[in-house]
């Protein structure tokens, strides 16, 4: 039963001919499966249906090949053939008890067409017969009166084939900027002079025409709604005045529109969804309210809210103020696809709460990139490994003694699932006085303080394991590990950054040598205050992520003077992936931090470090130099215990498994991942080598025997 504090979000909610059991809309979101994959799509969203969520979406489906995003994988509703694998997909949503809903859109010139190379149409590219180039390298030809009733009719043959396919919501794209209708309403791309061009009423048009036919055509076989971006945000990274403003024409299009639709799905976005999708670093929670809070107001049908919204508390707040009708959420689903029903349950302090890293953000920003996630290791492995999120099969060989080395990512998750698969003794030793491993600095880096939820809700979880028990500020050596009595050993002892590491554009080592007084230091040494460090600082990067630009971030915001290399195209690279490098960047010079992308350093004096940029040497003043490079796994212990491997008998010892950053330093996710996936399979035949999972593909001259998950090929046809 829920708490009574919470029953409002388990209401359900009339939306056109159609009543969602409660207020949870898992809103459209990139997988890496679209209709190519209908096993591993239908397990994804499954998955959601059964946590809780009263809604559950697919994500941004093409109507026709001519508007293709491809390589990116996305949904598509072009034939037959997409309709039959959606209707898989519907099946495992309605299966746990949701309506099942598609987002429909024409990309326009976001359309990359790299599979087909057709040419997708644009409002107007230019105010000619010119393109409108984007970052997604796509074109698009100038739509002319002519083609305006043949895209709208793709529109509608994508929705009956929805419809055909089982699902209960239609959503029109019409949000960050990106699609044809929201082309047709924003001034910025629409400098049409024909009926189509001009006067509200006339960019409203295509909206209203379109609308009509798809609600016409589906009847009450399904709803109909618009995701809407109410602001496109002010420039450089929206489009001011002449984009959507929520102080603007938002509320008349809202109201303009208002008869043709059965919900509004509001969201805002300029020239891309990172200012949608923003992550903890850059904005809070319900960080979008400012904008979309008030638009309720001018209709008369259910709303629907984004904006990292992961506290049931302000879920409440959300519905009881009149902002929304409905919780939207991509991430907070991802992380944790059971959040809906342990608020139901009263289980809150066991939600997955998501960290706002935006790693999944950055997989759907790659081209085939499989969505993963910091906090939840299972999430894209429903189908393939069938694993659950909260459920545990026992182990087969329980009955040994675990003993896992290291508290880190990996060490805690490898351990928590240990005791969730029911071993009857697990210990987890580290050496510190506190578990979390580098995430105990890494979330002293500003903007990364909610990245603890990594380590809290573990250690919340093993704190209700009486099978687990942890012990700290013990450090093992080799000797102590043979004497310990386990008959299994995992060894989770993370990496480290190395002060003399080379760079791996060039393989040079730092030209640090005895003529430097400085001091030479590592991202560790400066979040823990162990290192001097001095006035003048260079930060020099190979990492490409977020340690170098949160350590220069950190020591600038604390007055001393720094200067950052690295020789990447942009200082944090990987940034860009989880669309954080814009803002970082921004709040990086106003804190007067010099970056030298595409840079070397060619040499060092006494108090002085040789840039080589791109325009030539520049001296700069250093004091102290912060090597934000290369990790070296701390895995000595591993090896030693290998190397004593004749000593394992007479110990009892049986297996020694090393996972996360003492076998490959990578991204969090990855360290979790590997703590995950050796406790799951830790009693398989072969558990020195993993699992092989099911390969969705295409597979020429199959026999029944290849489609089952013993089958020698580990694929399932389609």
């Amino acid at each position: 039963m829920s708490a009574g504090r919470y029953d409002i979000l388990f209401e359900p909610v009339v939306i056109g001919p159609k009543t969602a059991p409660n207020r949870f809309w898992q809103t459209p979101h990139a997988s890496g499966f679209g209709t190519e994959y209908p096993d591993m799509q239908a397990a994804y969203r499954g998955m959601k249906a059964e946590g809780g969520w009263g809604v559950v979406f697919t994500e941004a489906t093409s109507v026709a090949s001519e508007t293709d995003k491809g390589p990116y994988v996305l949904g598509r509703l072009w034939d037959e053939g997409d309709v039959r694998n959606s209707r898989r997909i519907v099946e495992r949503i309605h299966a746990g008890g949701a309506l099942a809903g598609v987002e429909l859109e024409y990309h326009s010139s976001m359309s990359v067409a790299a599979e087909g190379r057709l040419v997708a149409h644009a409002v107007d590219p230019v105010a000619g017969e010119g393109t409108l180039p984007v970052a997604y390298a796509g074109t698009a030809a100038t739509l002319h009166v002519s083609d305006i009733a043949r895209i709208q009719d793709l529109h509608v043959q994508a929705a009956l084939r929805a419809v055909d396919a089982g699902y209960d919501l239609i959503t029109l794209h019409c949000g960050h900027a990106a699609s044809l209708i929201s082309h047709f309403l924003i001034p910025y791309y629409n400098t049409r002079t024909d009926a189509y061009g001009g006067s509200f009423e006339n960019r409203a048009r295509f909206a209203r025409e379109i609308l009509a036919k798809v609600r016409d055509a589906v009847g009450d076989r399904a709803a109909v709604g618009l995701r809407f971006g109410v602001d496109t945000l002010d420039a450089p990274l929206g489009l001011g005045d002449r984009g959507m403003r929520h102080d603007g024409e938002a509320p008349r299009v809202i109201q303009y529109l208002d008869d043709l639709v059965d919900y509004w799905d509001l969201i805002i976005g300029g020239v891309d969804w990172g200012q949608d999708a923003q992550s903890s670093r850059t904005a809070r929670e319900n960080h979008e309210a400012p904008y979309t809070g008030g638009m309720k107001q001018y209709t008369s049908k259910p709303v629907v809210n984004v904006g990292r919204l992961n506290s049931p508390d302000t879920m409440v707040k959300v519905i009881r103020s009149g902002q929304a009708d409905f919780i939207g959420a991509a991430r907070a689903g991802i992380s944790d696809p059971f959040l809906p029903a342990k608020i139901r349950d009263g289980a809150i302090e066991d939600i997955r709460e998501c960290i706002g890293c935006n790693l999944c953000v950055s997989r759907a920003n790659i081209a085939n990139g499989r969505i993963v996630c910091t906090q939840n290791p299972t999430i894209g492995e429903e189908f393939r490994r069938d694993w659950h999120p909260e459920v545990f099969d026992v182990a087969g060989n329980r009955d040994r003694t675990v003993l896992v080395v290291g508290a880190g990512p990996a060490g805690l998750e490898c351990a928590m699932v240990l005791g969730k698969r029911g071993f009857d003794m697990v210990h987890l030793v580290d050496a510190a006085e506190e578990v979390g491993g580098s995430l105990n600095w890494i979330t002293r880096l500003p903007g990364r303080q909610e990245w603890r939820h990594v380590v809290e809700y573990r250690e919340l979880q093993l704190s209700k394991l009486k099978n687990v028990t942890t012990i700290l500020g013990t450090r093992l050596s080799a000797d102590d590990i043979l004497d310990y009595g386990a008959e299994i050993v995992v060894i989770a002892t993370g990496s480290h950054y190395a002060a003399d590491a080379v760079s791996p554009y060039d393989r040079r080592p730092l030209p640090f040598g005895d003529s430097f007084r400085g001091n030479v230091v590592t991202p560790e040494e400066v979040m823990s205050g162990a290192a001097t460090i001095g006035d003048r600082v260079l930060v020099w990067d190979t990492d490409g992520y977020f340690v170098g630009p949160g350590i220069a971030e950190h020591l600038a915001s604390r007055g001393h003077e720094v200067t950052a290399v690295t020789p990447a195209s942009a200082f944090g690279p990987y940034l860009h992936q989880t669309m954080e490098d814009a803002r970082v960047t921004e709040d990086l010079r106003a804190l007067d931090v010099r970056i030298f992308p595409s840079s070397g350093l060619g040499g060092a004096t006494a108090d002085t470090v040789t840039v080589d940029t791109l325009a030539g040497p520049v001296e700069a003043g250093v004091d102290t130099v912060v090597v934000v490079g290369q990790r070296v796994t701390d895995s000595d212990l591993y090896r030693e215990l290998h190397d004593r491997g004749a000593e394992w008998e007479a110990a009892g010892l049986t297996r020694v498994y090393r996972i996360g950053d003492s076998l490959r330093p990578s991204f969090i996710a990855d360290a979790v991942f590997s703590g995950h996936r050796l406790a799951r399979e830790i009693d398989s035949p072969n558990p020195d080598e993993p699992r092989p999972y099911i390969r969705e593909r295409r597979l020429l001259n199959a026999t029944d025997a290849d489609f089952t998950p013993t089958g020698p090929a580990q694929s399932r046809a389609v």
